[in-house]
């Protein structure tokens, strides 16, 4: 758990990077960072939450009357509520944050505010400064052993999903194995529902070519390249693992992608230290894909940042002015996608080290322990029950 201490020095380190940018105040939007701030759980829908940070002052939060009585469990400061749209003239938030921030000419506004939400402050010549995603990317020790625990059930929901794959196996019965993850949280944890997800998943190929599509619920595992997904934030904190197997002997060409998809891996793994252009990673990996004539077939950057979000900085990619630090938590997951083949791509959540990296997902990645061909006669009768339950063939 996050002490109160430990949110209180956030912010105060909040205040002080704000005054050394010369900004009289500052202005927190994104539900993430409100939660980094304080340990307030809400769920925003439409009605905007702001945080207002004026250094040496205590802080002001703005929320919707219905959320009131809520946060002012924080503690934290002053809460001041508003009526959420369509208001009354002079009862909405824009009228409770103007009265804020009268005599404030140098407001600094996070890169989330809307387009729309922006306008409405021009009054007050708002700068977007990425204040608060920068001071997230260093955890805390008590972050990192957040995420340690989300890396635990992220590797337990990968083994229900290898457990649960057959051969014909549907991407419904993948699914629902999330739900069995979910009960062990609630069971051993102070379950905060409204900052946990679980997301367990696989790709039949060679539509796991395509690895933000979505396949259709009866679509079934067959031959080729499969990938797994285990894409979970338990409790605020967050963390991933992904696999390619198989439930069919590979052919060589498979065979062949696969081994450079864990080459490239590799590459990237060994580079992870404090000190490191993250550019620098991505540009191997590209280089060394790109040599073995995949140029193509690459879709994405090689990682990401994981902490309150499951995508954050720093990004391990070649545009990137991001460099690695100790106590940062990142992904490390080149991939390869050939349409007519299928994706190959492995996850992992590592943590950056003082001396190099700790791998924080645990998965098997070699290819003999991710080839799954038993007939599993009882999870296919388990699978047909459930198809029929739901009018599936």
């Amino acid at each position: 758990m996050i002490s109160a201490r430990e949110y209180a020095d956030r912010r105060t380190r909040l205040d002080q990077k704000i005054g050394s940018l010369g900004l009289t105040a500052y202005l927190v939007s994104s539900r993430e960072s409100i939660y980094y701030l304080t340990g307030a759980s809400y769920v925003p829908e439409e009605r905007p939450f702001f945080m207002i940070i004026i250094p040496e002052r205590s802080p002001l939060l703005i929320v919707p009357k219905l959320e009131y009585a809520h946060m002012q469990k924080t503690g934290i400061g002053e809460v001041l509520s508003y009526t959420e749209f369509p208001a009354p003239k002079g009862e909405g938030w824009q009228e409770v944050l103007s009265d804020c921030l009268k005599n404030k000419k140098n407001l600094g506004v996070e890169p989330g505010l809307s387009a729309e939400n922006l306008d409405k402050i021009s009054l007050f010549s708002p700068r977007v400064v990425p204040v608060i995603d920068k001071l997230r990317q260093i955890k805390s020790a008590a972050e990192i052993e957040l995420i340690r625990q989300t890396a635990a059930y992220a590797d337990l929901g990968m083994e229900k999903i290898m457990k649960a794959s057959y051969r014909g196996a549907t991407v419904l019965e993948i699914f629902s194995q999330a739900r069995a993850v979910q009960t062990r949280v609630l069971k051993e944890t102070v379950y905060d529902p409204m900052e946990s997800s679980f997301l367990m998943a696989s790709w039949p190929a060679p539509f796991s070519a395509q690895p933000h599509g979505i396949p259709r619920v009866d679509d079934r595992m067959g031959k080729g390249p499969l990938v797994a997904l285990s894409y979970l934030r338990v409790n605020g904190y967050a963390a991933e693992v992904e696999r390619t197997y198989f439930h069919t002997k590979p052919s060589p060409k498979e065979r062949e992608v696969y081994q450079h998809m864990l080459q490239a891996r590799k590459l990237a793994v060994s580079m992870v230290r404090p000190g490191v252009l993250c550019r620098e990673i991505d540009e191997a990996v590209y280089q060394f894909l790109c040599a073995r004539g995949y140029e193509q077939y690459l879709l994405h950057r090689t990682g990401h940042g994981i902490g309150l979000g499951n995508h954050e900085g720093p990004y391990i990619a070649r545009g990137s002015d991001d460099v690695l630090e100790e106590n940062m938590v990142i992904s490390i997951e080149p991939g390869i996608y050939i349409p007519e083949i299928g994706g190959f791509r492995h996850s992992d959540t590592l943590l950056v080290t003082a001396r190099g990296y700790e791998f924080l997902t645990h998965h098997p990645s070699d290819m003999d322990a991710l080839t799954h061909t038993a007939v599993k006669p009882l999870r296919r009768l388990m699978g047909k029950v459930i198809s029929r339950s739901l009018g599936l063939k």
